[in-house]
């Protein structure tokens, strides 16, 4: 479960609240006209609703807090080792680069400096779950006052003879439709809904477990300097640190003797990482790194008027989530078609500030270069051009669609996906535009692609998806890779007379992505039946790439998933050895490898994950290819492969 849909899973809890609640106000309407209820009777009957009411939200949604609260301090505990992840990568590769690390501090001050580190996490999670228990008891406190309000209230219009039952519901519960069961209170006044609060508290707990983790690899290595840098342009509240170097106290156990920079604790105590601040920080490597002049007075105005334009949309939102609870449920027909006019103008609005968004991130203030006295660090970064990418260029049936594959490739941050399809497209002999589908043919070198329809993209998925992904096959089956290991793939070729068109060294199956993989289907095999988890992914075809792994992993009749290739396919190559008459061969072969392999059941499931590690390397390559919530999917169920894809990327040659 990620931060983002934490929100989702609050929101569904706080609208059962209210669809409750607006139910049975609808079904004792029915039941005052079949037996003649007075209002005093009314009244009564609503008051017993109220109680059965407050029992079984107490007794429905104890349960699922407790399962959400479980989640949240996974998701803080997994932010925290991904920044440990990733930064040690950085810093190997610094060090590949002529970074010389300093001397590692000594074991004493880095055991006592990782005990602190690991209460602080502690403190970190049982605030974060705390505050979310405070909040949710608020929330089902609060629904029970608004529908104790709502029935007196209601009583109180209908006694004035002058409005029908359903508008004198509709009139009672008004103000909280409006805003929600906003339960939470900030210090400023503001009121903000339980699944809000959720959002920004998860999110800026993630992001400072995670800055935790990175923290404590760079103090494992004895590096403190750090430098603020911007997503998306970053947040003008925190513009004059970016592009600043510190020293890392905070996180990385550092001290004032590490250089002439300031504290980054003086930083944070002035604002810096607020909840839903956009900047981060990575490690500054003074011998690597070249850098840009800081942000000028211009690009801090900038900054400024996207966050003026993102405030405008973000109103917008809310406007049109007020009056969809209002024309879902009105009593009231007159009303309910009054609300819907009115919230299909706000989402009108809403999409319209979207698009004025996204085109304002697209043009953030990039910084100029200047001395190396202060400011953002510019790494070298590859850049694609239509050369670069001809074969693909020409399959485009529009020239707007080779530029906007081009700006797709541009604008991403991974620099190892630039080159993948920089230095290797020349390779293809043949790239098709395919209205039906794609394919990547090995013995052909040839790619075919379609574009998905509206519906798909509507659902958060790239126009590019399918391509991306063909090009992951290619890549996989022509990419030379340092540093790989085929063990287990060379184990059983030693053994059996194997075509190596049947089963071929690639980076798919080698030992470190099958171990990746494999580390994500266990973790996967608690899950995959549960209902949530299979709501979420049914939720929006973006998870493509995650229920194709999952039908590979365990089974495309067993899951049921929407979107898989079938089990004949995943089964192709075990029906291969069977008709070759090896599969107890291969059995051998894994026994020695130590897996459990006692019966060819078990056999098929082993040889099946190497079609599956095909299919989710070409799938991870399209969602890094591609980004949005593809990529988010990704991240969130496939964690372990995803971050194997990005180390085998780095090797590619």
């Amino acid at each position: 479960m990620s931060d983002y849909n934490i929100r989702e899973a609050f929101e569904k809890i706080e609208d059962e609240l209210i669809d409750s609640m607006m139910r049975n106000f609808s079904r004792h309407r029915a039941e005052e006209t079949k037996e003649g209820y007075n209002w005093t009777q009314w009244q009564t009957e609503q008051l017993k609703s109220l109680e059965e009411y407050r029992k079984h939200n107490a007794k429905k949604f104890g349960k699922r807090f407790k399962t959400i609260n479980g989640k949240v301090e996974e998701m803080i505990r997994t932010a925290k080792a991904d920044g440990n992840a990733s930064q040690e990568a950085e810093i190997l590769e610094a060090v590949k680069d002529g970074f010389k690390a300093p001397k590692k501090p000594s074991t004493h001050s880095t055991a006592e400096f990782f005990k602190v580190n690991d209460r602080k996490l502690d403190a970190l999670i049982k605030s974060t779950t705390d505050d979310l228990k405070r909040a949710e008891t608020a929330v089902l406190r609060m629904s029970n006052d608004k529908y104790r309000k709502a029935i007196f209230n209601a009583q109180v219009a209908m006694n004035t003879g002058a409005v029908t039952y359903e508008k004198a519901v509709d009139m009672a519960c008004k103000d909280m439709l409006n805003a929600g069961l906003n339960c939470v209170e900030y210090k400023n006044g503001a009121r903000h809904t339980l699944s809000d609060y959720a959002d920004m508290a998860v999110k800026t707990a993630n992001k400072r477990a995670y800055l935790r983790g990175e923290g404590e690899k760079r103090a494992e290595w004895g590096v403190s300097l750090v430098v603020v840098n911007s997503r998306q342009g970053g947040c003008p509240d925190c513009a004059k640190y970016i592009g600043k170097v510190f020293i890392d106290d905070v996180y990385s156990n550092g001290k004032k003797s590490d250089g002439n920079y300031p504290l980054l604790s003086t930083a944070i105590k002035n604002g810096l990482f607020h909840p839903r601040c956009k900047d981060s920080t990575s490690t500054y490597y003074p011998e690597l790194d070249d850098l840009d002049a800081p942000l000028s007075d211009d690009e801090i105005k900038e900054l400024d008027r996207q966050r003026g334009i993102e405030e405008k949309q973000q109103y917008a939102q809310r406007q049109a989530e007020r009056f969809d609870r209002r024309a879902e449920y009105s009593l009231d027909e007159d009303n309910k078609r009054i609300a819907q006019t009115r919230a299909d103008d706000w989402h009108d609005r809403t999409n319209t500030l979207e698009e004025k968004v996204k085109k304002a991130e697209n043009t953030s203030p990039k910084p100029v270069e200047k001395s190396a006295e202060s400011g953002i660090i510019n790494k070298k970064t590859t850049t694609v051009d239509a050369n670069n990418i001809s074969i693909i260029a020409k399959s485009s049936p529009t020239i707007q669609d080779t530029k906007e594959f081009l700006d797709l490739l541009n604008n991403n941050s991974n620099d190892n996906i630039k080159r993948a399809y920089k230095n290797y497209s020349s390779q293809l002999n043949s790239v098709k535009h395919n209205p039906s589908g794609g394919c990547y043919h090995s013995h052909l070198k040839e790619i075919s692609y379609g574009y998905l329809d509206k519906t798909q993209l509507a659902d958060g998925r790239s126009k590019f998806s399918t391509l991306s992904h063909e090009y992951g096959h290619f890549i996989d089956d022509v990419g030379v890779f340092k540093n790989l290991n085929f063990r287990e793939i060379d184990a059983i070729k030693q053994s059996v007379k194997l075509s190596n068109n049947l089963i071929k060294n690639e980076a798919s199956v080698s030992d470190e992505f099958l171990k990746a993989l494999r580390k994500d289907k266990s973790a996967l095999s608690t899950k995959v039946f549960d209902s949530t988890f299979r709501d979420d992914l049914f939720n929006s075809s973006a998870s493509v790439g995650v229920q194709d792994a999952i039908g590979g992993m365990f089974g495309t009749k067993r899951t049921k998933m929407k979107l898989q290739h079938k089990d004949s396919y995943y089964g192709r190559l075990y029906s291969s050895f069977k008709q070759l008459k090896i599969e107890k061969d291969v059995q051998k072969v894994y026994i020695n490898l130590g897996y459990d392999a006692n019966n060819q059941a078990k056999v098929k499931s082993i040889v099946r994950d190497y079609e599956t590690a095909s299919e989710t390397w070409a799938n991870i390559m399209s969602a890094e290819t591609c980004g949005g919530l593809e990529l988010e999917y990704v991240k969130k169920y496939l964690p372990n492969s995803y971050s194997s894809f990005l180390n085998i990327m780095k090797e590619l040659k």
